[in-house]
């Protein structure tokens, strides 16, 4: 019987997809994506810089004022996917034991803070443990932190490898593309 639910954040609960940001600038290619959300903003995932940091490094490029703007406007970047977080507290309504296992940076945290923690009953972000998806470690860190029985608890993710990960670690876990993916799970426990 599933007593725990464990969630990643983007793409599931809040929109950092490639898509939305391209959404906001009016461009059709990914190059802006990817060069703002590179090697540099990936360490500040594991703690290792803030965004700050990687706005910074931008003050020399043609795009520094696009990327600032994207980086420091989180409602617009980093939008609630408001029928997802109905849903998800619906689950907690229900009675299901809701955790959070997040790839964040603490500037993005705290934009979140508030949104979420009434609804889970914990987490564990990559930035404060110093690593994140798809390290084995970072899912039993949650695992063990919280004392959760892997047969009564399954994964969420909306990236492959994460899932990957997530069943290798003995979690049952599956690709997250809409809320209907979690549904199906439960309804067949």
């Amino acid at each position: 019987m599933i007593k725990n639910i464990i969630l990643d954040m983007g793409g599931v609960i809040f929109d950092d997809s490639k898509e939305n940001i391209n959404r906001i600038l009016g461009v059709k290619d990914d190059s802006f994506y990817k060069k703002t959300y590179g090697e540099n903003f990936l360490k500040t995932l594991v703690g290792e810089m803030s965004v700050n940091e990687v706005i910074d490094g931008f003050k020399n490029d043609k795009d520094y004022e696009k990327v600032k703007y994207v980086l420091s406007n989180l409602d617009i970047s980093l939008p609630l996917i408001k029928d997802n977080y109905d849903y998800i507290c619906n689950l907690k309504n229900r009675g299901y034991n809701l955790y959070l296992l997040t790839n964040i940076n603490k500037e993005s945290y705290l934009y979140v803070k508030d949104k979420i923690d009434n609804i889970f009953d914990g987490y564990v972000c990559s930035y404060q443990e110093g690593i994140g998806k798809p390290n084995l470690e970072i899912y039993e860190i949650l695992i063990n932190r919280y004392n959760l029985n892997k047969e009564e608890t399954i994964f969420f993710d909306d990236r492959e490898r994460n899932v990957i990960a997530g069943n290798n670690c003995g979690i049952r876990s599956f690709v997250f593309k809409n809320i209907d993916d979690i549904e199906k799970v439960l309804c067949n426990d």
